[in-house]
């Protein structure tokens, strides 16, 4: 007896934040939904610094201190010379968020909405067939298909779902940051701070973050630009700033991977796919946070999933609707960051240094992120308050 029926309304491949939403929206919706997630759990590795706002993601889900590590409105950036800056964020605080526990609560409220969820379903392709699409995959050593007319690809940066639609999906080095992170234990790691540095030494045409989750543990990881990746990569740039700033650490976990730092596809859906999350390089540009925006997609997707279904029709055209969501949304704010960031990568540490010099002399209550980059891209007035929310939102 198979695990899997033959006929699906939906089939969703990832069980990230952006897949489970999506699963989740659609089986709410009504639609025969299942998702298929290639790695053992849901939630698992974690390939993300965690840092998002409560704000964020409580238009999802309400906030629950079983998978948030720690909260804080601290934020600290330190410039290339040293020089170290608390940034003002007013009340409403961040979160360091328990990925594995939040990706599995994402997915435990999917499959009591009424998706099917299963883990080590690794998809192999996909087929067109008068109006269906029959998705392959394996799951333990055993080959499966399973159909459906409609189907998202959630299946990260390096999407084999959207090349397999006949999407373009590939980016340029300087659209993708290159990243690594240690979750670290260290005794001088405070709490209370998120810590940002930047530096063409530290993390050229990127940053290295601090975000502590508690008891001497944090993420530790930087994300450099992937044309400036070629000739020293990301780990030798951390291994270097955690010798320097953290000797003696305690190494707990290890991760790397790729971030979009891109404008999203032209085409983000064709007849009978969508495309979410980092597969259609939603990430902010440039912090490369993508939980909220994957969630959003997620969200998009599942309701245009039930609208293509009350329709019968699963063209290009109708999922359009899709991309007309995220454009209304999230598409202006998305496109600015990604100028945002084609700026931000190319200031120098000299500039970064004076706007430090000159930042030191405005009192702590005023020193809100907006007055940082009016300082720091005062070259650059259109791209000032666009920033705001670069940092703060993920």
């Amino acid at each position: 007896m198979s695990l899997f029926t033959d006929k699906y309304d939906l089939i969703v491949i990832g069980g990230g934040p952006a897949g489970s939403v999506a699963a989740w929206t659609a089986a709410k919706g009504g639609l025969k939904t299942l998702l298929l997630e290639k790695d053992r759990d849901i939630g698992i590795p974690v390939r993300c610094a965690e840092g998002v706002s409560l704000k964020s993601i409580s238009a999802f889900i309400d906030p629950s201190p079983k998978f948030i590590d720690n909260y804080s409105n601290n934020i600290r950036f330190i410039a290339p010379n040293g020089t170290l800056l608390p940034i003002y964020l007013g009340k409403e605080p961040g979160a360091i968020l328990n990925r594995k526990v939040f990706d599995f609560e994402l997915a435990r409220r999917a499959a009591e909405a009424g998706a099917q969820i299963y883990t080590r379903c690794c998809a192999t392709g996909l087929e067109r067939d008068n109006g269906t699409i029959t998705v392959k995959f394996e799951h333990f050593a055993r080959a499966y298909s399973v159909k459906a007319p409609l189907v998202i690809g959630a299946d990260g940066v390096e999407t084999m779902v959207g090349r397999w639609a006949g999407l373009k999906t590939m980016m340029p080095l300087i659209d993708i940051e290159t990243c690594f992170q240690y979750v670290l234990y260290h005794k001088s790691i405070e709490r209370d701070f998120i810590d940002f540095y930047f530096g063409t030494k530290i993390a050229p045409g990127g940053y290295v973050w601090i975000f502590p989750k508690g008891d001497g543990l944090a993420n530790v990881g930087l994300g450099i630009n992937g044309a400036k990746a070629k000739d020293k990569p990301a780990k030798a740039y951390l291994d270097e700033f955690i010798a320097w700033r953290f000797p003696g650490a305690s190494i707990m976990s290890s991760a790397a991977g790729s971030v979009p730092s891109a404008k999203v596809p032209k085409k983000m859906v064709a007849d009978g796919v969508m495309l979410v999350g980092d597969a259609a390089r939603q990430a902010n540009p440039v912090s490369g946070g993508g939980i909220a925006t994957g969630m959003y997609a997620g969200k998009f997707a599942g309701e245009t999933a039930i609208l293509a279904a009350e329709k019968g029709d699963f063209s290009a055209k109708v999922l359009e609707h899709y991309t007309d969501l995220w454009n209304e949304r999230l598409g202006k704010e998305h496109n600015r960051f990604y100028r945002l960031k084609n700026a931000v990568i190319n200031l120098s540490d000299e500039s970064l240094n004076k706007a430090a010099a000159v930042l030191e002399k405005v009192p702590y209550n005023e020193r809100s992120l907006v007055k940082v980059f009016q300082t720091t891209l005062i070259h650059e007035p259109s791209l000032m308050l666009d920033i705001i929310k670069a940092f703060i939102i993920s």
